[in-house]
């Protein structure tokens, strides 16, 4: 409901951000090893932008079912 609320331009935590394809796991990880664009907080919790989990999404390898 945040990322609705922020729009696509705002910082909102991962597990507002997680979807059904991609995890709040799977963006932590993209955030940690440099692959997704986020800022990790005071707090210690990694925020990004609905665009840049966009961005992201695209430019993962998907593999191709056998």
């Amino acid at each position: 409901m945040v990322p609705t609320l922020a729009g696509p331009a705002q910082l909102v935590p991962l597990a507002s951000l997680a979807s059904r394809g991609t995890s709040v796991i799977a963006l932590r990880t993209a955030a940690q090893r440099g692959r997704l664009k986020a800022q990790r907080g005071d707090d210690g919790q990694w925020r990004s932008t609905r665009a840049w989990v966009t961005e992201y999404q695209r430019s993962r390898y998907e593999r191709k079912p056998r």
